[in-house]
């Protein structure tokens, strides 16, 4: 009799601490790690985190960019029965206390002086290059450290999402598992790949392109804190680096970066790009620069990936997302839940083993979508109202809540408008109560958000449209923006 699998982040990693355990599987600008040394890693944070007073089913939330720190940090909370509450490691202060305070959060794990964000009554524990130390410890709860589960909530981040509305989505252990065995039974990665993590693990698309992939095809993982564009391409063509996973925004900086030097990259064999749709412009830009086709991703923060156009790379369509990977199953529906005609824009409906709710429970994404003649997934419309700046999604309402709070501001609104090459800049529309400018508007907004969904432009008007029920026209607003 054949036993299943255990269907666990934490056996990922043992499997490639086994598989790799000689070889370097992560790295950052500090640490190089075998698989056997991010093993012991790994168990040395999930001590920390119980000594630290936690176990089975608390939440713990990480505030930590790219790097060996976040690997160890992450792994060690699920290792010990904890979920991993995944902030944005740009967020300040301010951002990172109102997240703690939305969710029942029992630990802070960040860099620096993390005692002092963490409030009162929540463990707080420092990230460095020899590991995790304790600044704050809490008591036991009686909820006792034990092994992972598949069905244990693993990952949970805020997102936009199905709805257009902040959310909580809180993924499983199999969830992340089904993840990583479906990008590994498409992409084909093996041990002789590498991947470029300079994509946020804190967001799911980094987290599953990079670091969950890296633990199921044993490719090493080469990190960076952040997205620096000579630095990137340096690493690019430096000929180690197969698979670079990037949003729109920064295959167009590449695009655009020093246009007389040259970078040779022809190592890299897979280029992805999601989180923005890949307009065509910077499609043919970055192919004609560096000569690779960027291949786009369709993923949920609800279900990892979803579909990638893996097509051979004279057949690409720059405007498809591909197919549904590994054993996702896609339907595009009518309002009825009716299948439509191939050919016929529709709702775009996902079963997965990595969405929420596994397979059992269809993934409503208020994405509209049609399938091609070839049968290849094209987005025709997304629903959703967060703003898309620089591959980040931006929440109008939290911009909003954060303006007003300034004494100048006595109403606002936040909406998206177009920016080159498919990007969206994030607009605010302010009436004054007092005279305010908009570079005080944007400072003031600098200290309570994270920098990508501070409001690039900022314009006054004496009141703004509403409907009879109140509700703000943004239509109207976009016609004049």
């Amino acid at each position: 009799m054949t036993r299943a699998p255990d269907r666990t982040v934490s056996a990922l990693l043992a499997a490639a601490a086994i598989d790799a355990s000689s070889r370097v599987l992560v790295e950052d600008e500090h640490v190089a790690l075998s698989g056997a040394d991010l093993a012991t890693r790994v168990a040395s944070a999930t001590a920390r985190l119980i000594e630290a007073g936690l176990g089975a089913g608390d939440r713990v939330a990480l505030w930590l960019a790219n790097s060996v720190g976040f690997v160890e940090a992450f792994l060690g909370v699920l290792a010990c029965g904890a979920d991993a509450f995944v902030l944005a490691p740009v967020a300040p202060p301010a951002e990172v206390q109102r997240a703690l305070q939305a969710t029942t959060t029992r630990a802070l794990v960040g860099a620096g002086d993390v005692a002092a964000v963490a409030p009162a009554g929540i463990a707080a524990l420092t990230s460095g290059v020899d590991g995790l130390t304790i600044a704050r410890a809490l008591p036991p709860h009686g909820a006792a450290p034990r092994a992972p589960r598949p069905s244990d909530p693993a990952f949970v981040a805020y997102s936009s999402g199905t709805t257009g509305h902040a959310h909580l989505v809180i993924r499983t252990q199999e969830n992340l598992w089904w993840e990583a065995e479906n990008i590994a039974v498409t992409t084909g990665l093996g041990p002789h790949d590498a991947i470029l993590g300079v994509v946020p693990l804190s967001h799911s698309y980094g987290l599953g392109n990079a670091l969950l992939t890296s633990l199921r095809t044993g490719a090493r993982l080469v990190l960076r804190p952040r997205f620096l564009r000579r630095q990137t391409l340096d690493l690019l063509a430096a000929g180690s680096i197969t698979m670079f996973p990037t949003v729109p925004f920064m295959a167009r900086m590449l695009a655009t970066t020093d246009p007389r030097r040259r970078w040779d990259l022809s190592s890299v064999r897979l280029c992805f790009s999601a989180g923005a749709p890949l307009t065509r412009d910077v499609y043919d830009a970055f192919l004609e620069r560096f000569a690779i086709p960027i291949r786009q991703l369709y993923g949920l923060t609800e279900a990892g990936d979803v579909a990638l156009n893996m097509a051979p790379a004279a057949e690409i369509d720059p405007a498809s997302v591909g197919r549904p990977i590994g054993n996702v199953a896609v339907t595009i529906e009518d309002a009825g839940g009716a299948e439509v005609p191939r050919g016929e824009a529709g709702e775009i409906v996902v079963r997965s083993g990595s969405a929420m709710g596994g397979t059992a429970q269809p993934l409503h994404t208020h994405d509209q979508g049609r399938w091609t003649a070839r049968g290849d997934l094209v987005i025709t419309g997304r629903t959703s109202l967060f703003i898309n700046s620089a591959g980040n999604k931006v929440n109008p309402t939290e911009v909003e809540a954060a303006l007003r709070i300034h004494p100048g501001v006595a109403d606002v609104a936040v909406f998206g408008v177009a920016a080159p090459h498919g990007d969206q800049h994030v607009h605010a529309v302010v009436v004054q109560r007092t005279p305010c400018t908009a570079d005080e508007l944007r400072v003031h907004c600098g200290t309570l958000l994270a920098s990508y969904k501070v409001p690039r432009v900022v314009t006054f008007r004496d009141s703004l449209p509403r409907s009879p029920l109140g509700k703000v026209l943004i239509g109207r607003l976009l016609a004049e923006a």
